[in-house]
């Protein structure tokens, strides 16, 4: 009878403070946030062409636009150009996969902005995640005045299996991801919705190794998480889908959620599988401050003084 009390003593000291700090670390562990920064593709660490405002480059073929890429964009005179449509949609090709990826492409409405105000909007803010949810809280400046934005996950398979797929933030129809800009170009966006899928844990190394110096068989299916802002032209929104991409809806900034645990490029860069796995196995312990699981002690440690007394 005494040994079986005994143990009831050990487990309400010791075992139940134990599993208290293992619920408080577990909450710990799951909370991550993210700073993030929205701009053109062409401003990511591997520039993107811009996909859906074009320049008129020549002016022997004045009916016919081009996407522009890094260098272009950094010229003056192209900045003080203005940026139009085009007449139809005009599917993605941000990895140059088609014979013409950068046009020509008939010309559609004018946007009623230049290229350097185009490329001047920047959206900042974060994305934190906790237990399967996740909330986004952006601000925005130098927007098309009045315009009207949504804001997409935009999830990217790299080649040779490329493809693309855009969908809503928040609600998949669509009905929790717009917002307007005021008569100043600012606007705001904040949402709490379902943890979204995360980009493939691709070690740095391997990537340039793949993609880039092409020194190793592309051996690991790919796939990107990014946010993307798009502009409507037309005002008008198109519930689960964009719209038609270049005609009248126009993705204008972008930002890309690094592999986990990477938060920023310069994180994922520095980092590899070998060394993230080190790191876990031999990373202190953080020092935190007390909590839950002192509280559950202090009473386990009561709870065997006045069992002991009622012992006597």
């Amino acid at each position: 009878m005494h040994s079986t009390r005994w143990t009831l003593l050990f487990v309400t000291i010791f075992l139940l403070p134990t599993l208290a700090s293992a619920i408080d670390t577990s909450a710990d562990q799951s909370a991550t946030q993210v700073n993030m920064t929205l701009r053109s593709s062409i401003y990511l660490p591997t520039p993107r062409p811009i996909q859906d405002a074009f320049l008129v480059l020549n002016n022997t073929t004045p009916n016919f636009v081009y996407r522009i890429e890094r260098s272009e964009a950094e010229d003056p005179m192209n900045l003080e150009k203005e940026v139009y449509a085009t007449i139809n949609a005009t599917p993605h090709d941000v990895y140059k996969i088609t014979p013409h990826p950068l046009g020509p492409f008939p010309k559609g409405k004018d946007l009623g902005l230049t290229l350097g105000q185009w490329l001047a909007a920047i959206g900042t803010g974060t994305y934190s995640e906790a237990n399967g949810n996740a909330t986004m809280n952006l601000t925005f400046r130098s927007l098309v005045p009045n315009g009207t934005y949504t804001v997409w996950v935009h999830r990217v398979t790299m080649p040779p299996d490329y493809e693309y797929v855009f969908v809503p933030i928040g609600s998949s129809d669509g009905s929790q991801n717009v917002f307007k800009a005021d008569a100043s170009g600012n606007g705001a966006f904040n949402l709490t919705f379902k943890a979204l899928p995360p980009s493939t844990n691709v070690a740095y190394p391997d990537y340039v190794a793949m993609y880039a110096t092409k020194t190793i068989p592309v051996n690991t299916k790919i796939n990107w998480t990014l946010i993307s802002v798009a502009y409507h032209s037309d005002g008008k929104t198109y519930g689960a889908t964009p719209g038609e991409l270049g005609k009248t809806a126009h993705m204008q900034m972008t930002d890309l959620m690094y592999p986990k645990p990477a938060r920023t490029y310069e994180e994922w860069r520095n980092a590899t599988a070998t060394a993230a796995s080190t790191s876990a196995a031999t990373a202190k312990p953080q020092e935190r401050e007390p909590g839950f699981e002192y509280l559950i002690a202090v009473l386990g440690i009561l709870a065997a003084y006045c069992f002991a007394r009622n012992e006597r």
